[in-house]
């Protein structure tokens, strides 16, 4: 096997429902290197690949949640980010954005009475409930906090999805 036959494997294993690829340090010990240039031979890796794969419509990804590499149908992230994922559920949608802006706030741990507060719905347990059965959370509630789980970097792509944020706030601050 050549290296980007193993990287190819390893980028498109799906290890559980809340893990898919590989981190940089599985990749470079799978393939045994190990040396001073590993960043530049992972970067050159992931280039070559990338070439290879998007004539395909396939695309590298990185989910920052889990620090792994995947790969991905570039139709896939498109859509997810235009269409919501919860089939006519949008009470789900803005609950688990609410819930990303909560966690990101507080080092990747929400609060139940902020969600509550920020989403002005009481009854937001229920909707929690479900996207905790949808595998993108884990609720404690013994500590009352929220956790997002390594599933939504797969189903998003949190850094267009932030930009896209970042530019609907730069332009309302313009108006």
């Amino acid at each position: 096997m050549n290296e980007l036959s193993v990287l190819m494997h390893l980028l498109s294993r799906k290890n559980s429902l809340h893990e898919m690829g590989a981190s940089k340090e599985e990749i470079l010990a799978a393939l045994n290197f190990q040396g001073k240039n590993d960043d530049y031979y992972f970067q050159t890796l992931l280039t070559n690949l990338s070439e290879h794969i998007e004539q395909i419509g396939l695309r590298i990804r990185f989910n920052p949640l889990d620090s792994h590499w995947f790969i991905s149908f570039e139709s896939d992230t498109s859509e997810l980010l235009s269409a919501n994922p919860f089939k006519n559920q949008p009470k789900l949608a803005a609950t688990l954005f609410v819930t990303l802006v909560c966690c990101f706030n507080n080092s990747g741990i929400a609060k139940l009475h902020e969600i509550r507060d920020l989403r002005k719905k009481k009854l937001v347990l229920e909707d929690l409930r479900e996207l905790e059965k949808a595998g993108y959370i884990k609720i404690d509630k013994l500590k009352g906090e929220v956790l997002l789980t390594p599933l939504i970097g797969y189903k998003l792509d949190l850094e267009q999805l932030f930009v896209k944020v970042a530019l609907k706030l730069k332009e309302k601050d313009n108006n």
